[in-house]
């Protein structure tokens, strides 16, 4: 009876070690696609805001057509910035949980042979909570590791759109001697926005890592 149940156990332990293999790879798999979406969605905003600036320089020696252009793509730059800093972060949340759930998955490995335990080392010197540490450290960073995320390139340069935006637009209503009011303005608006974004991606952060 004993030996039937030792076999017993050592096949349910196959069969466990067999799906959390798969589900390694699954993960794996998964933040490979979360990480390829993030580089997909940021050059694709890259490429929009490099083109719009070479439209820029063909309207700059004609106000009445630079002020309405202007004031039709900044907003609509802006726009998506936004859209696409907001899904960098989501993307970036994804790749956590995932990384989260492979140190699961890889803590088990370790505990399997404490002869071969070396094999499966961590990521970080940190041991508690060895699972999120070790997905953090996978951002390089344990403490903030929004701030060095592919979501605040995103971040600063949309808050330097709404920065430039902002600067012209007081320029454009007061005139060009509001110049040393409008870069105050314009400097403002880029600290608080990129403020609220570090505020709301901590959040996020937290809501994973905590």
């Amino acid at each position: 009876m004993t030996g039937y149940r030792a076999a017993m156990d050592s096949e349910e332990r196959a069969t466990l070690l067999g799906a959390l293999t798969t589900e390694h790879y699954v993960l794996q798999s998964a933040a490979g696609t979360a990480i390829s979406e993030a580089g997909n969605r940021l050059t694709s905003f890259i490429l929009a805001m490099s083109s719009s600036m070479v439209a820029i320089g063909f309207t700059v020696h004609d106000e009445n057509v630079f002020w309405p252009f202007i004031s039709a793509l900044l907003p609509l730059l802006f726009g998506l910035g936004v859209v696409t800093t907001i899904r960098l972060v989501e993307t970036g949340l994804q790749g956590l949980m995932y990384q989260q759930s492979i140190a699961r998955i890889r803590r088990y490995y370790r505990n399997l042979d404490t002869d071969h335990a070396a094999y499966f080392g961590k990521y970080s010197r940190h041991d508690d909570p060895p699972d999120t540490t070790e997905a953090l450290a996978m951002l390089g960073t344990k403490k903030r590791p929004e701030v060095f995320s592919i979501a605040t390139t995103a971040a600063l340069i949309t808050a330097a759109i709404a920065g430039i935006g902002t600067t012209l637009l007081v320029v454009r209503v007061v005139g060009s001697d509001a110049l040393p009011i409008a870069y105050p303005v314009g400097a403002t608006a880029f600290v608080v926005l990129m403020f609220s974004f570090f505020r709301y991606e901590r959040v996020r952060y937290r809501e994973v890592a905590d």
